[in-house]
């Protein structure tokens, strides 16, 4: 029998496995045998029978048994079927081709992509191919299996799995874990230098507001706590500069005021905001001396600008006592950050000596860097499609030492969602309650899922924005507290 997920039980711990796994008569066989502790009693608990191959398979929601089902992307006149049929070819792939001097062999095979994407709704998913070269390889060929198997095409399979799929396809096309070929690297370069306007007001205003050498003992409650504030709202506005979205290149003037407009807009355009209880947990760490905070990271460009001064801000009203990054573990969504995406926008507002307080935070960042009090943490999970209840156990043990983990973006929340059609006024606390760690998500929508959004706010931006629920335009911030017990 063939099983997508088995949970091994001792009295100490709960190993959950997601790799599909061979179960025979008396003995069970598996891909990764590493992932069991050493002496661990091998008690199985079978999760769900393979056979079923006709409806997609998620995996069991740790707290409700009643998931609803996943976002596909064949119903047209959706943003999801857009975004399969056309976007990703014409808008995203196009500007791979463009933007990029490429080998004949790497161009052969971005050819081939392009091919399949024109027949998206009849074209089958295949696995990924690379071998032992490509550290994600058996994590994939498990992802896609069932897709794969069910003869699945790129519109059929769950749009979330699809979508991170075709970024990983582009990996593969270019080879990248031997190349180290970044196809979105002139998107993101641009998505620095065509905000520098907005980079350098703000980064000069951070430098203000932190200039005191003596400012953790200097700085009042009162004072910490607007800081605290400011800057996780800054936070979640810097998310509308989505790259795949607003491409760096085309309309830098369009770009460059979409946070302007984030803020004056400012709470009328927030769907849910638990702002106050997150800068009181905040307040609460800061009073204990500081915590390990995590920003799980989405776009590089102005959004990982905004992301670093929220880091800043929390090291400096010693909210936090370190900070780490959680990064992709290879470049995906056009213009998801990795470690050298941080480093690199450090050195661009280093670079800004016009402005002394730019260079001045530059400099201050360098030294957070050299000191270890950011921490630059790349892992391959971050830049695949499982739900977020379906964390790899190393991953979720790591997070379990946050004091709070700032959730950034849209992708990141449809993983947090499962990329499931949830009632709108479902309660995060009942849809996120599983995460490992205190949690606050900060997203502006640009998917159509969501949760904990009350009925009359859905009206009033229903009726104002035929759109709402994916043109980047309107936001949560959303805290739960308390991991639920497993």
């Amino acid at each position: 029998m063939i099983f997508n997920k088995v949970v091994i039980q001792t009295n100490a711990s709960r190993l959950i496995l997601t790799r599909r796994v061979n179960v025979k008569t008396k003995s069970f066989s598996l891909s990764n045998r590493n992932a069991f502790p050493k002496n661990m009693s091998k008690s199985i608990i079978l999760i769900r029978n393979e056979s079923k191959i006709g409806s997609i398979y998620v995996a069991p929601h740790p707290i409700t048994k009643h998931v609803p089902p996943q976002l596909v992307s064949v119903e047209q006149g959706t943003w999801a079927y857009d975004t399969m049929s056309r976007r990703i070819r014409e808008d995203i792939l196009s500007r791979v081709f463009s933007e990029n001097e490429l080998s004949l062999k790497h161009l052969t095979a971005l050819q081939a992509l392009d091919l399949e994407l024109q027949s998206a709704a009849t074209e089958k998913l295949r696995y990924i191919k690379g071998g032992s070269r490509c550290p994600d390889i058996e994590t994939w060929t498990d992802l896609l299996a069932e897709h794969v198997q069910a003869g699945r095409t790129w519109l059929q399979a769950p749009w979330l799995t699809a979508e991170f799929y075709f970024y990983r396809r582009i990996m593969e096309a270019v080879e990248y874990f031997e190349s180290g070929i970044d196809p979105f690297q002139l998107q993101k370069d641009a998505g620095l230098t065509s905000a520098e306007a907005p980079i350098r007001s703000l980064t000069a205003q951070l430098a203000a507001a932190t200039s005191s050498p003596d400012r953790l003992t200097d700085q009042t409650d009162e004072e910490a706590a607007a800081m605290l504030e400011l800057f996780v709202v800054t936070a979640l506005w810097g998310n509308r500069m989505d790259l795949s979205l607003w491409p760096a290149t085309s309309d830098s003037s369009r770009a460059a005021t979409a946070f302007e407009e984030a803020i004056a807009a400012g709470e009328s355009q927030l769907l849910a905001s638990d702002i106050s209880v997150v800068v009181k947990e905040l307040m609460c760490a800061r009073a204990e001396g500081g915590r390990r905070m995590d920003i799980v990271v989405d776009n590089a460009g102005f959004e990982l600008l905004c992301d670093l001064c929220l880091a800043d801000v929390l090291l400096e009203t010693g909210a936090a006592s370190k900070v780490v990054l959680q990064l992709k573990g290879h470049p995906t969504f056009v213009s998801d950050a990795l470690s050298k995406d941080v480093v690199a926008t450090v050195e661009y507002v280093d670079s800004l000596s016009e402005t002394p307080g730019s260079s001045e935070v530059g400099r201050r960042w360098a030294r957070h860097l050299a000191r270890g009090k950011w921490v630059l943490n790349e892992d391959l999970y971050w830049a695949q499609p499982q739900p977020f209840w379906d964390m790899p156990q190393e991953v979720t043990e790591d997070l379990r030492r946050s004091a709070m983990v700032f959730v950034k973006g849209d992708a990141n929340y449809r993983r947090l969602l499962g990329d499931c059609q949830w009632p709108l006024s479902t309660p995060f606390s009942q849809v996120a309650g599983y995460f490992p760690a205190p949690l606050c998500a900060l997203r502006t929508l640009k998917a159509e899922v969501g949760c904990g959004m009350a009925a009359e706010k859905v009206e009033m931006a229903s009726a104002a924005d035929k759109q709402w629920l994916t043109d980047g335009k309107w936001g949560v911030i959303q805290y739960f507290k308390s991991p639920s017990p497993i």
